[in-house]
C-alpha cells in the first residue's frame, strides 16, 4: 500500500474527479463534515471508494471518534473490499485504537474479509496524544503508522501553526520517532510548499487538501537512489550473516540487525 500522497476530500465527493485523474496514491474520504448528514456522507463514501478501487488507487476513510457514538455505524457502512485504511482523528488514548480495532475485526469477519485487512492510522493532534504516541502506535497489530496534524496540535498547545521552523520541531520529531521505532509509517497533514522539508524530517507521506500537488508529494517522499542502494547492501549483509547463523551483520562501521533489515526491506518494497 503506497501512501506517499493522500488526497483528503469530503465524503460527499467534492474534488473526487480531480483526485481520480491525479497521480495521488490514495484518496481519503472524511466523514467528519457536520455540514452534511452522516447517512449521506456514508453513502457517498461507499460509492467513492468503489470508484477509487476502479481507478487503481488506495481507498481510505477518515472516521468519527469513538466517543461521538458514530464510529460503529461508520465502520459498518464502509468496511469492505474497497477500504484499505482508516484514519482516527483526535487519538489521545491507546483504548481509542483498540475500540476501533474490535469493530473492524467484527465487520471484517462478518463480510468474509481477512481480519486485519483494514489498516489503522491514529491521528496525533493534541499534547495528550503526543505524550502517549508510543503506546498508541503499539495499541493494535493493525496500526500502520501515525498521522501528525500540525495545525490542530498547535491550537491545542496554544502555539502558532507552522509546518517549517522550530516551534513544532519536538512534536514532529516525536511522531516520526514513535512510528519509525516500531517499523510503522509517519504521515503528516500539510500544504504542498513544505513537503521536501517534511520528507527530510522522516515523514513517509502526506495528506493533501489539493490532489494537484500529488506529483510534488510523490517526488518528495520517494526514496533517493543512494537510500535504495544502502537498503540493498543492508539486506544482502544481513542475509549473508543469517546464512552463517549470526544474528547481526557488519557493514563497514555499522551493525545491521533484524530491525534494520526489516526497515531496509520496506524501503525496497
Amino acid at each position: 500500500m503506497r501512501l506517499r500522497s493522500i488526497a483528503l476530500i469530503p465524503a460527499h465527493g467534492a474534488g473526487l474527479q480531480e483526485a481520480l485523474a491525479s497521480t495521488t496514491d490514495a484518496i481519503a474520504f472524511t466523514l467528519t463534515d457536520t455540514a452534511f448528514s452522516i447517512q449521506d456522507l456514508r453513502r457517498s463514501a461507499v460509492d467513492g471508494l468503489s470508484r477509487v478501487t476502479q481507478a487503481g488507487k488506495t481507498g481510505v476513510a477518515v472516521l468519527n471518534h469513538p466517543r461521538t457514538k458514530l464510529l460503529r455505524d461508520d465502520v459498518g457502512a464502509l468496511t469492505g473490499p474497497n477500504l484499505s485504511a482508516v484514519f482516527l482523528p483526535h487519538t489521545v488514548d491507546p483504548q481509542d485504537v483498540r475500540d476501533l480495532a474490535v469493530l473492524l475485526r467484527e465487520f471484517e469477519l462478518a463480510r468474509g474479509l481477512e481480519p486485519g485487512s483494514v489498516t489503522v492510522f491514529p491521528v496525533i493532534d493534541t499534547a495528550r496524544g503526543l505524550i502517549r504516541a508510543v503506546e498508541i502506535v503499539q495499541a493494535a497489530p493493525r496500526v500502520g503508522g501515525l498521522v501528525f496534524d500540525a495545525s490542530a496540535y498547535a491550537a491545542d498547545v496554544g502555539a502558532r501553526a507552522e509546518e517549517n521552523g522550530p516551534r513544532l520541531a519536538y512534536a514532529r520529531g516525536a511522531v516520526v520517532a514513535a512510528a519509525r521505532a516500531f517499523e510503522k509509517r509517519p504521515l503528516v497533514i500539510s500544504e504542498p510548499l513544505q513537503l521536501p522539508h517534511l520528507a527530510q524530517y522522516g515523514f513517509a507521506g502526506v495528506l493533501l487538501p489539493d490532489a494537484r500537488a500529488s506529483s510534488l508529494a510523490n517526488a518528495a517522499f520517494t526514496q533517493p537512489p543512494h537510500s535504495l542502494l544502502l537498503a540493498q547492501r543492508q539486506v544482502a549483509a544481513y542475509d549473508a550473516a543469517r546464512a552463517e547463523e549470526a544474528w547481526v551483520a557488519r557493514l563497514e562501521s555499522h551493525v545491521v540487525d533484524a530491525h534494520t533489515a526489516r526497515k531496509a526491506r520496506q524501503i525496497l518494497e
